[in-house]
């Protein structure tokens, strides 16, 4: 190992730990605002957005070993694309990972005042600072350390799930908690496209592992092993809790309006007293896990693309002794913060969570269609490219979930055309965000990166080399 690559820390073990643990909270609380369809209808999106993202991480696993260089989708942009391409795409993604912070964050909040059995929400601010403060001091104390308690974390997050699905299923009654309270289908196809993007609180997050690759030893093997065997534990989880969660007391019906699922199914199952209420603080493992991951993942994309002059350079600064992007990681966690506290007195905490959540996932479906147009554009004109993993799905996978995506992200729009007094604001973020972006694009950072190489970053080819253990990579 060179001296350069004396800081790579994370194997296929540590991958899956910050791949499953950046999405695993969206089995803890955000998916139920998807029975707004019904539970079929929410099991139907829930199929449609399975296969966006099993596709999506075929393509992105190959993205990752061909071009193993920090700044996961702006860097496959830049490569494919060109710098005007990567800086939206990195601009769509900085969107995704900020918001998606600020929504796991409001989502701790939510589960520590009912686990107080508080009546008000006025603390909310309060804690969200607090483990803002926590976890980005976590992230800036060192990468092995990081990633040591993102494993554990999450290994504990899945256990409790497993935990629930087992006691679940003692009490599983279709009739009298699904079909009883007329939750089957709701509002027919116009619950299903407007519910859609909920079903996506399931997985959002697993597509930030390339973010991790220069701190991966042996990238070429070990992420693609991590990032699908992320993805294939997911799909499990997220279909044991929407059928183990709806399917007991208090009812498809009731956990729809809930904010900690989750929580209200451990009572349920296990019983509301003492010693549950005990247990039920563990419950909060699963929601730090996620909230771990994507500010490490934030902090590393921040980073990454202002070392190569796409935001500004103060972003850049590493920390003397621990190597890690202290700069990024508070000033983003910073504007997470903020964005949360000012949704909060602005619209309020009953749609707070679910706004974010469609804010988060119209930067991330926008970042989507970079990654899949920069991996058909590297098949089609750089087909020399070494490529120690390759997509079973190929291009044509690549297409169908581009049009997945277009979808998903119609849905969103339609959300907030039908629905103006609560989603139509995070369509109108987005818009003022965007074209705010493109304005400081074209009239100073375009000047910035007018010397930039084509390759980004620090791409490292020894990590594509035949040395790397490429021949037990492709099509695992």
């Amino acid at each position: 190992m060179s001296a350069d690559d004396s800081h790579r820390f994370a194997k296929a073990p540590h991958l899956w730990a910050l791949g499953v643990g950046a999405v695993v909270s969206g089995d803890f609380f955000g998916w139920q605002a998807g029975l707004s369809a019904g539970f079929w209808g929410l099991a139907i999106n829930l199929i449609i957005v399975s296969v966006l993202y099993i596709l999506l991480s075929f393509s992105i696993a190959e993205l990752s070993t061909s071009i193993p260089c920090g700044g996961g989708p702006y860097a496959f942009a830049h490569r494919a694309l060109g710098p005007t391409a990567a800086y939206f795409a990195g601009l769509a993604e900085v969107l995704k990972v900020i918001v998606t912070c600020a929504v796991v964050s409001v989502g701790i909040g939510s589960y520590i005042i009912q686990l107080f059995s508080w009546s008000s929400t006025d603390s909310g601010p309060a804690w969200w600072a607090l483990f803002f403060v926590l976890f980005t001091v976590l992230n800036v104390a060192g990468i092995a350390l990081s990633f040591r308690v993102q494993l554990g974390a999450t290994v504990l997050s899945v256990l409790i799930l497993i935990v629930f699905y087992i006691g679940a299923a003692t009490q599983f009654s279709y009739d009298e908690w699904i079909a009883a309270p007329d939750m089957e289908f709701t509002d027919g196809s116009k619950g299903l496209v407007s519910g859609l993007s909920f079903a996506m609180w399931f997985y959002l997050g697993i597509e930030e592992l390339p973010l991790a690759v220069e701190e991966t030893i042996d990238p070429a093997y070990n992420m693609p092993r991590g990032l699908l065997s992320s993805i294939a534990t997911l799909f499990v989880l997220s279909f044991c809790t929407l059928f183990f969660n709806s399917g007991i007391s208090p009812g498809a019906d009731k956990m729809f309006a809930s904010t900690s699922p989750l929580l209200d199914g451990y009572k349920s199952v296990f019983g509301d007293n003492s010693t549950t209420a005990g247990f039920s603080w563990l419950l909060i493992v699963g929601l730090l896990a996620s909230f771990h991951s994507f500010i490490f993942c934030m902090g590393r994309l921040l980073y990454a693309m202002a070392r190569d002059g796409f935001l500004p350079a103060v972003l850049k600064k590493l920390h003397p002794k621990n190597h890690t992007p202290y700069a990024a990681l508070i000033i983003g966690s910073a504007l997470a913060l903020i964005l949360a506290i000012c949704l909060h007195f602005a619209i309020g905490d009953v749609r707070l969570g679910s706004v974010m959540i469609n804010l988060a996932l119209t930067g991330a479906l926008i970042s989507y269609a970079f990654q899949l147009i920069s991996f058909i554009q590297l098949r089609r004109h750089e087909p020399e490219l070494p490529r120690p993993y390759r997509s079973f799905f190929g291009i044509p996978g690549a297409y169908a979930c581009l049009v997945l995506c277009a979808y998903a992200l119609g849905s969103i729009i339609y959300q907030g055309v039908i629905s103006p007094d609560d989603f139509l604001v995070a369509v109108v973020i987005a818009v003022v965000y965007f074209v705010g972006g493109a304005v400081l694009f074209y009239s100073v950072i375009q000047k910035n990166i007018a010397h930039l190489p084509q390759t980004p970053g620090r791409l490292d080819k020894s990590l594509i080399s035949p040395g790397s253990r490429e021949a037990g990579v492709d099509h695992v």
